[in-house]
């Protein structure tokens, strides 16, 4: 008992050393993250009314089923088929290693890429709304840091990932750099699509790189691999 005792104040005083030399050791409790990013399902920009039925891919519901898995014979959307092409093989809707993707047209990555939810582009009056009204509400530097500096766009925060950048991330400088952001934002000095380009971090450190391998482990486990490694050609695809 009193080995824990001793182990676990040591490692709670690691934890306050590590956040006085990074910044301010802030006791709070991040709450539940809300989306600022539309879903998926709902980004049109892409969609051609004339092309739309009522069979829509079983996983993104944002393009027909054109792709049959095979043994299993799931048929899904050509985005999704070339996202499991990319990623473990492995069928979402029975876990069936697939063996044949019959009719898949393959994508390159630019073409991927473009047709990506996370790709760039203008955001809509509902999301620049939710994102001016969360930074008004008090959305945390961890929380913007998160947003700007780390993850692809439309991608959400957790908790786990914010705690990490409070503790061993976030800087005083980051804090006053944010603060500075924030303003312009609010005040449409800088628009939002360029302050990502601007603080989007292509090369990470190897305290930055396991905290979001962490997040995507946690996020998108079959698919860590691909976020990792779209990561640094990411800034490359530009699209409005």
């Amino acid at each position: 008992m009193i080995k824990f005792i001793f182990y676990f104040a040591s490692v709670l005083l690691s934890l306050i050393g590590q956040s006085q030399i990074k910044g301010c050791f802030h006791f709070k409790s991040f709450k539940k993250i809300k989306p600022i990013y539309q879903s998926p399902k709902d980004d049109t920009i892409y969609k051609n009314p004339v092309n739309i039925s009522n069979d829509l891919c079983h996983l993104c519901y944002m393009e027909n089923n054109t792709v049959t898995l095979c043994p299993c014979h799931h048929i899904i959307g050509n985005y999704c088929a070339n996202k499991l092409f990319k990623g473990p093989n492995i069928c979402p809707l029975c876990t069936q290693e697939i063996e044949y993707y019959k009719d898949i047209v393959h994508l390159t990555n630019f073409q991927f890429e473009s047709r990506s939810p996370y790709r760039f582009r203008v955001l809509t009056e509902t999301e620049l709304y939710s994102l001016k009204s969360s930074i008004k509400n008090g959305m945390t530097d961890e929380e913007f840091m998160a947003r700007f500096w780390y993850l692809r766009r439309c991608q959400e925060p957790d908790e786990d990932l914010l705690w990490s950048i409070n503790l061993s991330l976030i800087t005083r400088d980051d804090r006053k750099k944010i603060a500075i952001l924030k303003k312009e934002l609010l005040s449409n000095i800088s628009s939002e699509i360029f302050v990502y380009k601007d603080n989007f971090r292509k090369n990470l450190n190897d305290e930055e790189y396991y905290t979001v391998s962490s997040f995507y482990r946690r996020f998108q486990k079959l698919y860590r691999g691909y976020e990792l490694e779209i990561r640094k050609t990411y800034l490359d695809f530009m699209f409005t």
